[in-house]
C-alpha cells in the first residue's frame, strides 16, 4: 500500500497528526461517522492509499465541481493538520486481509495517535451492557479514561478475557496490529443493528467529537448529498395507485 498525495501536499504533515480509522463493521456506522467529521468540519481530501487488497469501487465525488474519482481508501485531513480521518468505501478482498491489516499498519505508525471507530452487533451484549451508554473504549490512550469520566466504560470480556468483538469485522486484529506500533491507539465501539443508522451514526459522532474535543461549540452536523440515496432512490408513488 502507498500513500499516493495530491499536487501540493506534504506528506510531512501526517506525523503530529491524530488519524481516525473507521472500520467495516456492522451497520457501517463508522463510515457514516467519518462522512460527517469530514463534511462537517471541511476536511480536505488530501490523497489516497492504493492497495490492492480492497474489493475496487469507484463513483463521483460528492460536488460535482471536484475533479477525480472516489476510490476505496481516501485520506482527508483538517486544515490545521490536526487531524487526519480516513473512508473506507469497499471490504478487505477474503484472501488479502491479513495484507490490508500490515499496510494499514505500516501507513498509521507515523501518526501521533490513532483512533479506530467500530460498531459491534448490539443483539450480542452482555447481560451487563444493555442498560447504559451503547459505547465502549478500548487500548491505553487518554481518551479510555476521559470516557469513563463522562460514564462510558471500558468493554467489558467474556470470562475468557478474549477480546470479543462480534459484528465488528478486522477490528480487533487491526487493533491489536496497531497499538504494537502506536501505544497511544484507542478503539472507540458502538453497540448496533443493521437497519437505517442514520441516527447512530449522529450519536456515535456525537460521541466521538466530545470525547476528542475536535468542535466544542458544534451546532449539528451537516451529512454528504449521497445520504440522499442511502436507502435507494424515491420510489415514483403513481405506481401503486
Amino acid at each position: 500500500m502507498s500513500f499516493v498525495p495530491v499536487p501540493n501536499y506534504d506528506p510531512s504533515f501526517l506525523k503530529d497528526s491524530t488519524l481516525i480509522l473507521p472500520t467495516v463493521s456492522i451497520g457501517n456506522v463508522p463510515q457514516l461517522v467519518s462522512d460527517l467529521l469530514i463534511h462537517t468540519f471541511k476536511l480536505e481530501r488530501i490523497g489516497f492509499l492504493d492497495s490492492d487488497a480492497l474489493v475496487p469501487v469507484s463513483g463521483v465525488r460528492e460536488d460535482n465541481s471536484q475533479t477525480g474519482v472516489t476510490v476505496p481508501l481516501e485520506v482527508f485531513q483538517s486544515k490545521d493538520h490536526q487531524w487526519t480521518c480516513i473512508q473506507q468505501r469497499s471490504p478487505a478482498l477474503k484472501g488479502k486481509r491479513q495484507a490490508f491489516i500490515d499496510e494499514i499498519t505500516e501507513f498509521s505508525a507515523q501518526f501521533r495517535k490513532v483512533i479506530l471507530l467500530t460498531s459491534m452487533d448490539a443483539s450480542r451484549r452482555m447481560d451487563n451492557q444493555i442498560n447504559g451508554p451503547p459505547f465502549r473504549t478500548w487500548g491505553k490512550g487518554e481518551e479510555v479514561e476521559n470516557a469513563a469520566r463522562i460514564g462510558v466504560p471500558q468493554l467489558e470480556l467474556e470470562e475468557s478475557d478474549k477480546l470479543d468483538l462480534p459484528g465488528s469485522g478486522l477490528a480487533s486484529a487491526l487493533y491489536k496490529s496497531i497499538s504494537g506500533r502506536v501505544e497511544a491507539t484507542t478503539m472507540v465501539i458502538m453497540f448496533a443493528l443493521e437497519g437505517d443508522n442514520v441516527q447512530d451514526s449522529i450519536e456515535y459522532g456525537n460521541f466521538v467529537n466530545t470525547l476528542l474535543r475536535i468542535n466544542t461549540e458544534l451546532k449539528g452536523w451537516t451529512p454528504p448529498k449521497s445520504w440522499e440515496f442511502l436507502f435507494g432512490t424515491p420510489f415514483n408513488a403513481e405506481l401503486y395507485q
